[in-house]
């Protein structure tokens, strides 16, 4: 799946690496949806937002959301969207985003 994802260039993995130590300790990904019922317009959608523990307070949660959001607005995304915990709502807040009307429902799949 990741690899069709690849070659339609609506998948965008940021990651942050800490080059002393050699490790990546932060990622977020943009996914980019095309809307049928919005003319096939763009929609982005955040996931993944990780900062490792040892980083946290370093900032690189809002570089990896800002970087995001730039790019959902680069590629002319009509709007971009994520889901999260209530606890993280008020960092994301932070950034512009705000708790939408609309309630996600999920369905989890364990091997």
């Amino acid at each position: 799946m990741l690899a069709a994802r690849e070659r339609s260039g609506d998948y965008y993995v940021t990651v942050v690496e800490d080059t002393n130590l050699g490790q990546i300790v932060a990622t977020a990904t943009l996914v980019i949806e095309h809307k049928f019922t919005h003319s096939c317009a763009k929609r982005g959608r955040v996931e993944d937002v990780v900062v490792s523990d040892e980083c946290r307070g370093k900032q690189l949660g809002k570089l990896l959301m800002s970087t995001l959001t730039l790019l959902s607005k680069r590629l002319n995304c009509y709007k971009i969207t994520l889901e999260c915990l209530p606890k993280n709502v008020a960092f994301y807040k932070k950034f512009g985003y705000s708790v939408s009307e609309e309630k996600y429902m999920g369905q989890k799949f364990f091997n």
